[in-house]
């Protein structure tokens, strides 16, 4: 009987080293951080290969602060706002953006996306002729990671509290990896902005894994706030962006301004 036992667990051990099984468990897990093509070559798992810059070098802990100083505090540069081309393809990517909303598969120009929150923004992006993951093969980690990657190397990343239409969102942190409670998860989602107010609330389209591809809110100058009453009605400052753990107390940070990591300027891309 023993002999039957130990046979068994060897046989177990080997099919979870089988690299299309494990590969299949990654983009399960990881669903928010994986893309895929027409071709059905597909990239992603939860976890990075190795951690992104942002990531102390010593005690490789993740920090909020560690994370800003990656991205260049300032206005996104005049020619996003003056170059005609360049406002006519932030008006296309907005465009591409209403185009995919309630979708139930994204097939564009020729091209299949999957169905999260990298795959939504390859999509638009593509819609409007740009091809984001023109470096994946390149670089190791998620899709989130990969896309972060590929506007870092072009010194494409900012902060601002009022972005552009067009502008590419990433966030940390908003669910919990492997199902650890606490530990870091940086470059775990991202979006869109398609729009912003006179009051800072950015309109954003993500991928939501409980109503697919939407459009919820921001707002980066109160990121603590969820709601705020205006001329009588109730308004979304920032939508939630955590899922609340059936059992667990709230997250401290769950908004979506308080996740936020930093903005992307992808329709620059060369």
């Amino acid at each position: 009987m023993l002999h039957v036992l130990r046979a068994g667990r060897r046989a177990m051990i080997a099919l979870l080293a089988t690299p299309a099984l494990v590969l299949g468990f990654s983009v399960f897990l990881g669903s928010c951080a994986s893309f895929q093509f027409d071709d059905g070559e597909q990239y992603g798992s939860t976890r990075s290969a190795s951690p992104p810059s942002s990531w102390h070098p010593v005690s490789g802990a993740y920090t909020a602060a560690t994370a800003q100083a990656t991205a260049r505090a300032q206005a996104a540069p005049p020619q996003a706002t003056e170059d005609p081309s360049v406002v006519a393809l932030r008006a296309k990517l907005v465009q591409g953006a209403h185009a995919v909303l309630g979708r139930k598969e994204l097939f564009i120009r020729g091209r299949r996306f999957t169905m999260d929150c990298t795959g939504t923004v390859l999509a638009i992006y593509w819609y409007a002729g740009i091809d984001l993951s023109q470096d994946f093969s390149r670089l190791r980690g998620n899709g989130v990671s990969r896309v972060y990657q590929t506007l870092q190397r072009r010194n494409l990343l900012y902060t601002t509290v009022h972005p552009l239409s067009g502008d590419i969102i990433f966030w940390d942190d908003t669910y919990d990896e492997d199902g650890y409670e606490g530990q870091p998860n940086p470059l775990s989602h991202m979006g869109m902005v398609v729009s912003v107010d006179p009051e800072g609330t950015i309109a954003y389209v993500h991928y939501h894994i409980r109503r697919a591809i939407t459009i919820d809110y921001m707002n980066l100058e109160s990121p603590d706030v969820q709601n705020r009453m205006e001329n009588g009605s109730l308004k979304v400052i920032n939508s939630p962006l955590r899922l609340a753990v059936p059992g667990r107390p709230h997250a401290a940070r769950w908004l979506a301004g308080q996740l936020y990591r930093v903005l992307g300027l992808g329709y620059l891309l060369e």
